[in-house]
């Protein structure tokens, strides 16, 4: 497998079909989806082998693509204003939402769970000795999962089947930064909602949203702040814990707020 990737190349595979697939089935455990450089790539965390490689749908142009994979097998994408998804192992794109009105920028993406695990009560269940992942069955949450993509003081909510536009919400006061999340489902969240609950955190406001309907909650403006910039980072204790152990994001790794600096920079340097 490695040989054959080095023989064909930077420019052959610029060239190549949009999907490439190895043939090679996998389990959900064992895989690992990169982008880079406009691309998708799905590889094993075994031996790092690849299994399939897309381009992101829509045109990634060389762009910076976020990744969110779904715990029911969907890899959610974002890049220069649009949303898409792919089958995670198959990598065929199953749907792109253009995201109208919300920029051709940087995308941030995530979704809510559609099965939850309850929270270790014990010790000794914590320190059991088993290195398998924890099992989701029977645990189906009543709510409709849902996609969120942020772009431009925006976040719009998208069905993670079809695709199509739920509701969306422009971040009053957010300016034209990308909204940051925080999705708190309503078996780990404050016992003051009895549903799940978005945050969403855009220049100095935060604001809390019902997650299926975008119904707003609260708003609060908590920073006077002028000088710096406008990208809101935060967290919660388990939010943090989740993202020590499980994955990277927008709020801990800002990619995509780093190139926008950038592109500040060289642009009141006149380059």
């Amino acid at each position: 497998m490695f040989k054959r990737d080095e023989k064909k190349g930077y420019h052959e595979e610029e060239d190549a079909d949009s999907l490439e697939l190895n043939g090679r089935p996998f389990e959900i455990n064992d895989v690992m989806v990169c982008t880079t450089h406009g691309k998708v790539y799905a590889i094993s965390k075994t031996d790092g082998s690849r299994y399939w490689r897309q381009k992101f749908p829509g045109g990634g142009f060389g762009g910076i693509v976020s990744t969110f994979i779904t715990d029911n097998g969907k890899v959610i994408l974002g890049c220069n204003g649009k949303t898409a998804c792919l089958d995670l192992f198959t990598g065929e794109t199953k749907w792109v939402n253009k995201m109208k009105g919300m920029g051709l920028e940087e995308v941030a993406v995530v979704t809510s769970i559609s099965q939850y695990m309850p929270a270790r009560v014990s010790g000794t269940e914590a320190h059991s000795g088993s290195e398998l992942p924890p099992s989701y069955e029977g645990s189906t949450t009543d709510e409709r999962q849902i996609v969120y993509g942020c772009a431009r003081g925006k976040v719009l909510a998208i069905d993670p089947e079809t695709g199509e536009d739920l509701w969306r919400y422009d971040c009053p006061g957010g300016g034209y930064n990308i909204p940051s999340i925080l999705l708190e489902p309503k078996q780990q969240g404050s016992s003051r909602w009895s549903f799940g609950v978005v945050y969403i955190g855009c220049g100095r406001w935060v604001y809390c949203l019902r997650a299926t309907t975008g119904e707003v909650l609260w708003t609060n403006r908590i920073s006077n702040s002028k000088f710096g910039y406008g990208y809101l980072c935060f967290s919660t204790p388990m939010s943090s814990r989740l993202r020590a152990e499980l994955y990277t994001d927008f709020s801990s790794f800002p990619f995509a707020q780093a190139a926008d600096a950038e592109r500040q920079r060289r642009s009141n340097n006149g380059g």
